[in-house]
């Protein structure tokens, strides 16, 4: 058969199966079980903690309704936007502490801030799940049971978190468990009878918690009104407000935030305290751990509250959410605090108009897909995973997460903490689907970890487009390369029916070879000689269009397919007598 006409154009074509041969011989490996998703990862994992604090509020949200600056009903509709864009799942508010003292009903509808009316409306516009924190003394339950009554029926708002109190160990009243555990039981005996009500039939009572590190509170409580409880407050932060820089972390720094995050403090926490406590008096996972307080709180940039957010929390993040959606089962909120200007921010904005989309902000974006479209987490095995050396710690240098959503795509996040060398990693999917193709690949990381996003220099790091050269694809296995200081974050779907069949290996797909010619050209080429003739199709990446198709025997020669092709992903599917594979190429210009 004669070769197709050669394109005038140069095309560099990657071949995705044999693009990371360079890589690592000793891969990290995961296996996520696909057919073995159950829990719907909630959007709260998602959330922001909204206290009225420093300028979150008054100087950045609420702009006033005569405000040059862009907004609806006084509050500013860039942040509106951008709470959409990056998939916030909820918000909580009136604190944090604020919320101990907070006046609600002398601050329905103030004309000057933005009261209870108003944070409903903030709700309802970016789709952020309302969490309310109320007072926290027995006192207080008439009040809190109006206050989540108003809500409910005045502002005819689905209301599904109500907590009583916050951190009732300090600034919500110096309580000790004890003295808590009448005042909750108060409290949940009038907000209880709310869940018969029309807007009230998913609400979720939360019970305040004691400081981190102090233990024997959760398994106290649980055990004599554990009944009555349908998630329980737990705060966390990588703490270090008076010595580590949020505009010029060191490499030291870096370090000290990471193995925070997953060797000393955060994870070890989880593991080894709240969460054998919870499984030990719920096996059955019903009560929930509401997250709602954990971020990097460093040194500020001079009002007291605002931090520069850089590489390093991005990368802080990207570890923090990962683990979350492992534990979605018993994780239901998650909120970094905070939202805008204040601490672990998302964004940052001034009175001037200008929003600064933070790193994590994007971390956040590019996370979306694992709580839309009912995605439900995949439980994880993982072994060889490599190691890095950070700070005189050894830790594992990645972790990951994935889930699957209802229209079966998977979606794989990973995070990779080495400062200096790009890693290696192999995902395979225990799957009933016989094969996956890449839908997407984004990464965000960033030239140094103080890499920022900042007032004068608003979108330095954001979400990229991971090059086709980092990973590959084979039937049910990713092989990616993550770059240093990243979190990448990988969608698949399943081929297609009609090249399912394809996907799979057999002794015979090892005799071919598919490689690039010069000038436009893709090679196949058999090894063996076969005098039976094998038909060669080029689809497109959903494998639905057939781009071009070849019938012909290997008894010599190589079969040339493909012309004029642009850039993008496609398939090249081998059929014949017992035979029938399908490979990816991907085509980079």
């Amino acid at each position: 058969m004669s070769f197709l006409q050669k394109t005038k154009l140069y095309v560099l074509f990657f071949i995705a199966f044999v693009a990371i041969s360079s890589y690592s011989q000793n891969p990290s490996t995961i296996t996520f079980n696909v057919d073995g998703a159950n829990t719907v990862v909630a959007k709260e994992i998602f959330g922001v903690l909204m206290e009225r604090l420093g300028k979150q509020w008054g100087g950045g949200v609420w702009v006033g309704t005569n405000s040059n600056i862009s907004n609806t009903n006084g509050m500013r509709n860039d942040i509106i936007e951008g709470f959409i864009e990056c998939g916030i799942g909820a918000a909580e508010w009136p604190g944090g502490c604020a919320a101990n003292g907070y006046n609600w009903s002398a601050n329905k509808n103030p004309s000057n801030d933005v009261g209870v009316d108003r944070f409903i409306q903030f709700c309802k516009l970016t789709g952020a799940e309302a969490i309310i924190a109320g007072k926290p003394t027995a006192n207080d339950a008439g009040s809190n049971e109006a206050f989540a009554k108003y809500i409910m029926n005045d502002l005819d708002y689905p209301l599904k978190w109500f907590k009583v109190g916050n951190e009732v160990w300090g600034c919500g009243g110096n309580q000790n468990v004890d003295g808590y555990i009448p005042n909750y039981t108060a409290n949940y005996n009038r907000l209880n009878a709310l869940k018969n009500t029309a807007n009230g039939g998913n609400l979720r009572i939360v019970a305040a918690n004691d400081i981190e590190g102090k233990w024997q509170w959760l398994p106290t409580m649980l055990n004599r009104i554990g009944s009555t409880i349908d998630g329980v407050e737990y705060h966390d932060y990588i703490y270090f407000p008076d010595n580590i820089s949020s505009t010029n972390p060191s490499t030291n720094d870096y370090w000290t935030i990471i193995k925070n995050v997953i060797s000393t403090d955060i994870k070890p926490h989880l593991d080894n305290e709240v969460l054998p406590d919870l499984n030990a008096y719920d096996p059955q996972k019903r009560i929930k751990l509401v997250l709602d307080e954990w971020g990097n709180w460093l040194m500020d940039v001079g009002d007291g509250w605002m931090q520069q957010n850089t590489v390093m929390d991005a990368v802080s993040a990207g570890l923090h959410l990962n683990m979350f959606v492992q534990l979605a089962d018993r994780i239901e909120v998650a909120c970094i605090a905070q939202g805008v200007n204040v601490i672990h921010s998302i964004m940052n904005v001034n009175n001037s108009g200008v929003m600064v989309k933070t790193p994590t902000f994007y971390v956040f974006k590019m996370l979306k897909p694992h709580h839309i479209n009912n995605a439900k987490f995949l439980p994880m095995s993982a072994s060889n995973i490599q190691t890095v050396n950070g700070g005189g710690t050894n830790m594992k240098v990645l972790n990951a997460a994935a889930t699957v959503d209802d229209g079966d795509t998977v979606n794989i996040s990973l995070t990779n903490i080495d400062l200096t060398t790009a890693r290696q990693v192999r995902v395979t999917l225990n799957s009933s689907k016989e094969a996956y193709t890449v839908k997407s690949a984004e990464v965000v990381t960033g030239s140094n970890i103080n890499s920022c996003n900042n007032f004068s220099a608003p979108e330095q790091v954001n979400v990229k487009t991971l090059p086709a050269s980092e990973y590959s694809i084979d039937g049910k296995t990713l092989t990616a390369n993550l770059p240093t200081k990243s979190v990448a974050m990988f969608r698949l779907v399943p081929v297609p029916t009609g090249l399912q069949n394809g996907a799979r290996r057999n002794s015979s797909a090892d005799d071919f070879s598919i490689k690039t010619g010069s000038q436009g050209t893709i090679h196949v080429k058999s090894s063996v000689n076969m005098k039976a003739p094998v038909t060669v199709s080029l689809y497109s990446a959903d494998g639905r269009t057939l781009i071009n198709r070849v019938n012909r025997t290997f008894e010599s020669g190589t079969c040339i397919i493909g012309e004029n092709i642009g850039k993008g992903v496609y398939m090249v599917k081998i059929t014949g007598d017992n035979l029938s594979f399908t490979k990816q190429v991907v085509i980079a210009k």
